[in-house]
Formats: structure tokens, C-alpha cells, sequence
């Protein structure tokens, strides 16, 4: 086991897991405005391991697995929701330039709220 590994739990808080959740929200709803599509299964999984080697994150499988599935129906919920806030050109501004999401967006912290709050009501924590 190298140093790498012990200082990386492989099991993400309640408000890590809720930020990656937010951040693969976000990436399926910038998708959606660029593309029309929402992010395949392959630009999925390099978001997370993205996020999770920027943030020095260590999730399971298992954890990535769940909160990659709840992203694409979370956004989907919240495009609806947020209408013109998730408009073409907005989206983006969801991020900063090194691909975080942008915590002083409210739309980013919409998102978070949301997750969070959907990570609590269906008991993942």
C-alpha cells in the first residue's frame, strides 16, 4: 500500500459525495446545452475520475457507480426545474477555468443543495 493510498479513504463523506454528484450534474447539463445529448457512459466515468484526482478523492466502486446513476435523472429533474438558468451560455458558467464547479454561481450552489438534499432523503449517507 503506498502513501497515495493511505492518505485517500475510499469512502467520500456526505458533502464530497454531494459536490462529485454536483459536478456530474453540471457536466451532464453542459453537455446537454453543447451537445443536445447528455454525457455518454465513457465521458461519465472521466468526469468522475477527473473530479476524483483533482479533488483527492478515493471513492469505491460502489459509490461511483450510485452517484453516477443519479446524476443523469438529478439533471434531468433540474433542467426542467431551473429552466433559463440552464440555458444555453449559462451552463458554463457553472465551472471555473480549471473545471471546477463554480461555488459562487448560485445555479452551483443550487445544484449542490439539491444533491445534498437528495443524498439525505434517500438515506445515502
Amino acid at each position: 500500500m503506498d502513501i497515495t493510498t493511505m492518505s485517500n479513504p475510499l469512502n467520500l463523506d456526505l458533502r464530497a459525495r454531494a459536490e462529485l454528484l454536483a459536478y456530474l450534474v453540471a457536466s451532464h447539463l453542459l453537455a446537454r446545452q453543447m451537445t443536445g445529448e447528455w454525457l455518454s457512459v465513457d465521458h461519465l466515468v472521466e468526469s468522475t475520475v477527473m473530479w476524483l484526482k483533482t479533488n483527492g478523492g478515493g471513492a469505491d466502486v460502489m459509490q461511483r457507480v450510485m452517484l453516477s446513476t443519479r446524476a443523469l435523472d438529478l439533471a434531468r429533474g433540474l433542467e426542467k426545474t431551473l429552466g433559463s438558468a440552464v440555458a444555453p451560455g449559462s451552463v458554463t458558467a457553472l465551472f471555473c477555468e480549471n473545471l471546477r464547479l463554480d461555488f459562487r454561481s448560485p445555479v452551483a450552489r443550487d445544484i449542490y443543495q439539491h444533491c445534498l438534499t437528495h443524498l439525505v432523503d434517500s438515506g445515502s449517507f
